[in-house]
């Protein structure tokens, strides 16, 4: 993937990484204060956005006070409990291990996508990506069609309510054991995500704080290797580890580096920017739309407001 240059992508760097460290350990304390907690417990995927809050959290609380969940299920790539574990014992906390594929099978999550038994991951992560790729068009990615509601699509539907589930039984996990020991539920959703829809509502949004959701997605690589969160999670290409194959770039179909670019851009009025430097028309307007789609997303429920 080639190097975008621009000076935009410079105003995105981290001024001070410590400082910007010290700003939310202090803010995990006082919302742990706040909430009178025994503990703070977070999921571990394996990936960077969980890897980062673990690390911030490690250096806010004792590790005693600080409870991790690792909640794998058919789909989960092998590698991803292999580097929750190395972020649970790097920082020396609890790390339980539940498999969710049983609630999943008995709500039916699976029935709407079946797995072939016995066929490699590899030839799986094909068969999704080609299916992924058969939903979009010239006009709409697979993804923008998903903040529609499927755009009429009943495989994107479907595809919606089985991805979404697995996020929202890890939510539930979450609070179902942080409520039995009075700790609160640390988020890990970071910026780029939350303005573009790209999480799942009441499913990996929901929590009772969020310590990253104000640093992009290529900030959050940057704080990580500035914590120490092992290479190799820095290093794999982002992923949201629902299905076989779909990474978070190809199915958002642009790389981070450029979507935080343009959403910097829009969010300090730099648009014209974008333009003198090479970025389309096209992927500003589609970076726009996710965010306009998605911004119900980042509401409580509407309501009607009765004035008696």
């Amino acid at each position: 993937m080639e190097a975008i240059e621009t000076g935009i992508k410079d105003y995105l760097k981290l001024r001070n990484p410590k400082n910007v460290v010290d700003k939310i350990v202090e803010f995990i304390k006082e919302q742990f204060e706040k909430r009178n907690a025994n503990g703070v417990i977070c999921g571990l995927s394996g990936g960077i956005d969980s890897a980062l809050v673990a690390f911030l959290l490690g250096r806010a609380l004792p590790k005693e006070k600080i409870l991790t969940l690792f909640m794998g299920e058919r789909d989960t790539h092998p590698d991803s409990l292999k580097h929750a574990r190395l972020v649970a014992e790097t920082l020396g906390v609890e790390l339980r291990e539940i498999n969710i594929t049983g609630i999943l099978r008995s709500i039916g999550v699976y029935s709407l996508e079946p797995s072939p038994l016995f066929i490699p991951r590899k030839f799986q992560e094909r068969y999704t990506i080609n299916k992924y790729l058969s939903n979009q068009d010239e006009k709409e990615t697979s993804f923008l069609k998903s903040l529609k509601g499927g755009a009429g699509s009943i495989e994107i539907m479907k595809g919606n309510a089985y991805l979404h589930t697995k996020h929202r039984i890890r939510a539930v996990l979450l609070y179902f054991y942080g409520e039995q020991k009075n700790y609160i539920v640390a988020g890990c959703c970071n910026k780029t995500e939350k303005l573009t829809g790209y999480f799942v509502k009441y499913g990996d949004s929901a929590s009772d704080f969020d310590p990253i959701a104000d640093l992009y997605k290529t900030q959050v690589r940057e704080l990580g290797e500035f914590l120490g969160v092992p290479r190799e999670i820095i290093e794999k290409p982002p992923s949201p580890d629902l299905a076989p194959g779909i990474t978070d770039e190809f199915a958002l179909q642009m790389p981070y580096e450029k979507i935080d670019i343009i959403l910097y851009a829009l969010e300090h009025n730099l648009e014209s920017e974008l333009k003198n430097e090479g970025i389309s028309e096209k992927e500003i307007e589609y970076i726009k739309t996710l965010k306009e789609l998605s911004s119900h997303m980042r509401e409580l429920p509407p309501h009607p407001e009765i004035k008696n």
